[in-house]
């Protein structure tokens, strides 16, 4: 049995994603496509609702099996708090209304599971995730060629620690 994973990178401006192909818990697992969903240009809440459609889209698309996404942290400002925690709210009544299971994970999670410490840095991060999808994906050595843009890099990380996290394997 295998497994679909729609990883997803929320943010009220700009929201990441990246589908996941593993054809079971321990093997390698394909970047089937990734992308962002640019809702800058609208204002609230508008904004939500381009999201919700698009990624609609990209779910009704790919029919993942999870959807993975990271937490709210509070170490942001409260603004920034408020917006980030609508467009996960988008997010997560999108995986109600489509019946897909929702994993969430803390940043410090996703940070440990792919460089092997909580503080990583997005660079670290990259590097790090650079050398585990270099060995596990076939196809996906040409996503870190060019300049890849982070929220989509925070989502590609969300979905390989959602694949690579054995939990989701447990008693299905």
């Amino acid at each position: 049995m295998g497994y679909r994973i729609l990883g997803v990178d929320p943010g009220s401006r700009l929201t990441g994603w990246a589908v996941l192909d593993l054809p079971s818990f321990g093997k390698d697992f394909d970047l089937i496509s990734c992308g962002l969903i640019d809702a800058k240009q609208k204002k609230f809440p508008s904004n939500l609702g381009k999201i919700f459609d698009e990624l609609k889209e990209i779910a009704q698309e790919y029919s993942p099996g999870i959807m993975s996404l990271e937490s709210v942290f509070s170490g942001i400002n409260p603004s920034s708090l408020i917006k980030l925690s609508q467009a996960r709210g988008v997010i997560c009544l999108l995986s109600s209304v489509l019946n897909i299971k929702l994993k969430e994970y803390s940043p410090r999670f996703v940070k440990k599971s792919i460089a092997g410490y909580g503080n990583a840095e997005k660079i670290q991060m990259k590097d790090a995730l650079g050398l585990i999808c270099s060995s596990k994906s076939k196809n996906i050595k040409d996503f870190f060629s060019g300049n890849i843009n982070d929220n989509i890099t925070d989502a590609l990380a969300i979905a390989v620690c959602c694949a690579t996290d054995m939990s989701n394997f447990i008693n299905e």
